[in-house]
């Protein structure tokens, strides 16, 4: 297996942009969850309006229930990879100022991407998807340059920040190995929390094209093979 590498500032941008031009929920915001909270792909496909929540005043945060409600009703368990995937973690307020969180939480106990979720192995999906979207983005990678790229970046943009070494571990969902750092709450205090939360983006990255998006639109295009997505109702 081989090791991922950083993406620069201009590759992310053009991942966002081509994700977003695409129309498809799934496409526009995962690649920015990735950047923006450092958890796995195959845990925020299955998020739900209702892992969703105001941990501390003004910072929101996600966490896994474990369960998840598929499209057509069925409850199933959520695939969580270890026992840290299930902690919350900082959702950066950049995702509130975009209407995403708002959107989110009126979605209730309903997926945020229902057109994954209703799919055999959402996971394995989500992934297939994000190679393709890479690659159209003019992103080849070989192996290197990948969704899991973003994690890492991620974690690095919490280290610029000064953020402490717990606290980056607790954000990503990764074990906590430290005798030291056991003690103690194995969560993020509210003092961290704003600190991750309101961390400056990078300059460099382009963020602009997340700004009056339509969520309910994006949501609503339905994923077709070899023709641009087309959104539900009349015609």
């Amino acid at each position: 297996k081989q090791s991922t590498e950083p993406l620069s500032s201009e590759q992310k941008g053009r991942i966002f942009r081509t994700g977003v031009e695409g129309g498809l929920l799934d496409e526009a915001i995962l690649p920015l969850l990735g950047d923006l909270t450092g958890r796995r792909l195959g845990l925020l496909v299955h998020l739900q309006g209702s892992d969703l929540r105001e941990k501390y005043p003004g910072v929101f945060v996600a966490q896994t229930s474990g369960i998840e409600l598929t499209a057509d009703g069925v409850w199933r368990r959520v695939p969580i990879k270890t026992n840290q995937s299930t902690t919350f973690y900082i959702l950066h307020d950049f995702l509130r100022e975009i209407g995403f969180v708002e959107w989110a939480l009126a979605k209730g106990q309903a997926s945020l991407f229902p057109e994954l979720t209703r799919l055999a192995d959402p996971s394995k999906s989500a992934s297939s998807y994000m190679q393709r979207l890479f690659r159209k983005a003019g992103i080849q990678g070989n192996g290197r340059e990948v969704f899991h790229s973003l994690r890492g970046g991620h974690i690095d943009f919490l280290r610029e920040a000064k953020v402490d070494p717990r606290d980056r571990r607790l954000q990503a969902g990764h074990k906590i190995d430290n005798e030291h750092d056991l003690y103690g709450f194995k969560a993020i205090t509210e003092d961290r929390a704003i600190e991750i939360a309101n961390a400056k983006l990078d300059p460099r990255v382009d963020y602009s094209m997340f700004r009056g998006l339509d969520f309910d639109k994006l949501a609503g295009a339905k994923r077709t093979f070899g023709r641009r997505p087309r959104p539900k109702g009349p015609g």
